[in-house]
């Protein structure tokens, strides 16, 4: 049986995709990582920094979207990790991060940065995440 706090938050539709992103802990440097999905309430990410513990704040970058400040609920195998957002992210940032990285995944079979300019070429290769 899961708790009423989960059930609430999963109750956020969730957007799959793949793309990257620039995550900072405080005190730390940019680093790339890969969105996996996203809602307007937070995001799960891959290729998290090693020392990323629960409870940690840390800020993400979409492109030329951000930061956007969040704390770390969860933590897999220190190569993924949930983001719940301080803020939710306004509905109309939301919808074009989601039109961005949809049209991205179309274009391209690699995790790409979410940015507004067109992507020229499609790869055939297989989505990976290389940290």
């Amino acid at each position: 049986m899961s708790n009423v706090k989960d059930n609430q938050y999963r109750a956020l539709e969730r957007h799959e995709f793949v793309a990257q992103c620039k995550l900072r802990k405080a005190g730390s440097l940019a680093r790339i990582s890969i969105v996996r999905n996203l809602t307007s309430e937070g995001c799960a990410i891959e290729c998290i920094p090693a020392n990323l513990q629960r409870g940690d704040t840390i800020y993400l970058q979409f492109g030329t979207i951000g930061p956007v400040e969040g704390k770390v609920v969860w933590l897999r195998k220190a190569m993924e990790a949930g983001i719940r957002f301080e803020q939710g992210l306004h509905p109309a940032v939301f919808d074009r991060l989601l039109h961005i990285a949809h049209r991205n995944m179309v274009l391209s079979n690699e995790p790409m940065e979410l940015k507004d300019e067109p992507v020229m070429f499609r790869k055939a290769a297989h989505r990976t995440a290389a940290c």
